[in-house]
C-alpha cells in the first residue's frame, strides 16, 4: 500500500518540476510589467518588470488560438514554476 502512494508521488512530483531551465531576462518593451499566467491567455498569477531574471524551462511552451508561443517561467524568488509568459517578451541566450 505504502509502495503504490510513494510511486504515484513520485510521479505527481515529476509533472510539476520540468528538467532543464534556462537563465533568460523579461524583455518587454511597453514599459509595463509582463504577466504570468496560469495558463496561456488565463488568469494572470504573477507580473514581473524589464530586466528581471527569469528561468524557461526548455521543452514546456505552448501555444495559444493566434499561434504564439508561451513559456513555462519561474521568477527567481520561486522554489517551482509560476505560470505562463508570452515568450515574445522574453530574451534567452
Amino acid at each position: 500500500m505504502r509502495r503504490t502512494v510513494f510511486a504515484t508521488g513520485l510521479v505527481s512530483l515529476a509533472l510539476v518540476m520540468p528538467a532543464c531551465a534556462l537563465d533568460c531576462i523579461v524583455a518587454d518593451p511597453t514599459g509595463t510589467p509582463l504577466n504570468i499566467r496560469m495558463s496561456p491567455n488565463g488568469k494572470i498569477v504573477a507580473t514581473a518588470r524589464k530586466g528581471t531574471r527569469i528561468q524557461v524551462f526548455e521543452g514546456e511552451e505552448k501555444y495559444d488560438n493566434q499561434n504564439r508561443a508561451w513559456y513555462f517561467v519561474a521568477l527567481p524568488t520561486s522554489s517551482a514554476p509560476d505560470g505562463y509568459a508570452l515568450a515574445d517578451y522574453i530574451r534567452c541566450p
